[in-house]
């Protein structure tokens, strides 16, 4: 769009000279700081969440208005297309092929381009609104490891029988390809939206600002149609632009775009580096834990023990992981006992944590739920590094019973107010199995820090909630 309109903004008295510089995906933001550009268009605002080095507008001079928009389909040989049409012709439906191993994704690298990231964020979503957030950070564990990612454009088109390409529209639009399937997704359309970002650099100089306003009426003004039909792109709202050349006229309702927090499951999901966090993993061991889960033979302590370990395999070196297990006076007069020290997983540490784990059983006493969240979250406080994500995951199966003398539920809401420290923020997560009650007693009792309880019913949860934590960690 931008170069169909530069020849016009150069003509009249209150001519606009472009100077234009291309980058994609991750590396824009930093692309836009080093040029001190005046605006940046990305081709989708989620882009802003992982932009911090650039200080963009808001609630200004148009800050946030979609431009143009181009949806994604679900792209395949015909007879694989069948298939999909065939399980529902959605999102989800591509989401359960993918997972059942009957297809295969093909996606551009997600920290590289629009389409990669708001791609497979778009199927992992579906998973999210169809069950919970934990199924859906496992879903994409899953489907990690079976999809093709590929850099350029042209490869994501060249899909192998059995495969689905997730491309855009602009690349698809008047070239059709005899033989081949595009779906746009009959649950909801994954939508790419290019937006207009001007920066703090743009609005401090006033002859800037007017340039802006004139290329921002250029690109979404009514002469602006010309420039999308070129580009083969959709007007700010998902409607056919004329003469475009676009596959159809028929979209289900736009996907919203994807929080800060989806953007995280899908880099973590893909990029070690992003699984960077410091971890504390704390473990109820009263004896209720030493029952079966519902629906499966192995104990609750098991499917925790083996959830750890998951984790401490999916994190890399220069993450930090603890682990602590808990139920009344395990320790002289402390409720938990500290098993493994939270340090960097060199190899030495992750040997450790095997060790740690094997000792780690349930065992005939109560549980001082209270007293050791509290003791947890001012632990890992006092042990923040800046710049890396600090959580605190609490598992329990039970309420704060069996504990004389420990905190109550209001007393420890106060006792975690007060040892908040917005320097040294805590990201503290409680995972209640089965407990409905206890988990609303506990909710309440943390939310006031941002806290957050995530109730599991079923084994297969406990193994979903521990790639979440890697994927980024619990959040509402």
């Amino acid at each position: 769009m931008l170069d169909s309109v530069a020849s016009k903004l150069l003509q009249g008295p209150d001519c606009v000279r472009l100077a234009t510089t291309y980058s994609d995906g991750r590396a824009a933001a930093a692309a836009v700081a080093k040029a001190q550009a005046h605006v940046w268009i990305p081709d989708d605002p989620s882009w802003s969440s992982a932009a911090a080095e650039v200080k963009l507008a808001k609630d200004t001079a148009g800050a946030g208005t979609v431009l143009a928009t181009s949806p994604l389909y679900m792209v395949s040989d015909a007879a694989t297309g069948a298939r999909l049409r065939r399980a529902g012709g959605s999102w989800m439906a591509l989401a359960n092929l993918v997972d059942a191993r009957t297809v295969r994704l093909v996606v551009r690298d997600p920290a590289g381009s629009g389409d990669g990231l708001v791609g497979t964020g778009a199927v992992a979503e579906a998973v999210w609104e169809a069950q919970d957030m934990d199924a859906s950070a496992l879903w994409l564990s899953r489907a990690r490891g079976s999809t093709r990612t590929v850099t350029a454009s042209s490869e994501v088109l060249r899909t192998k029988a059995g495969e689905v390409g997730l491309v855009p529209e602009y690349a698809l639009a008047g070239a059709p390809v005899p033989g081949r399937s595009a779906l746009p997704g009959r649950d909801f359309a994954a939508m790419l939206r290019y937006t207009w970002q001007p920066t703090a650099t743009g609005l401090a100089d006033p002859k800037s600002v007017a340039g802006l306003k004139r290329l921002q009426a250029a690109l979404s003004g009514d002469d602006a149609a010309e420039a999308r039909a070129m580009a083969h792109l959709r007007d700010a709202n998902g409607t056919a632009t004329p003469n475009a050349g676009l596959l159809t006229t028929n979209l289900a309702k736009a996907l919203p775009v994807l929080g800060g927090h989806h953007v995280d499951h899908v880099f973590a999901t893909w990029y070690a580096q992003d699984r960077r966090t410091d971890a504390l993993i704390v473990v109820d061991v009263s004896g209720s834990m030493a029952k079966p889960a519902p629906g499966s033979t192995t104990p609750l302590i098991g499917l925790v023990r083996e959830g750890v370990r998951s984790l401490g395999g999916m994190l890399p070196d220069d993450a930090r992981l603890g682990l602590w297990e808990f139920g009344v006076r395990l320790q002289g007069t402390s409720d938990h006992r500290e098993l493994l020290r939270e340090a960097m997983l060199s190899p030495g540490q992750r040997r450790a944590l095997t060790t740690a784990l094997n000792t780690m059983n349930a065992r005939p006493t109560g549980t001082g739920l209270h007293d050791t969240i509290l003791a947890a979250y001012t632990s890992a406080r006092d042990r923040y590094r800046p710049g890396v994500p600090n959580q605190v995951m609490v598992f329990t199966d039970g309420r704060n019973q069996d504990d004389p003398g420990g905190a109550s539920a209001g007393q420890l809401s106060t006792r975690l107010q007060a040892a908040q420290d917005p320097k040294r923020p805590v990201q503290l997560s409680v995972v209640a199995f089965g407990d409905r009650q206890a988990a609303e007693v506990v909710g309440k009792a943390i939310e006031p820090i941002g806290g957050y309880v995530d109730l599991l019913t079923t084994p297969d949860q406990v193994a979903a909630v521990f790639i979440h934590v890697a994927a980024g960690g619990l959040h509402h």
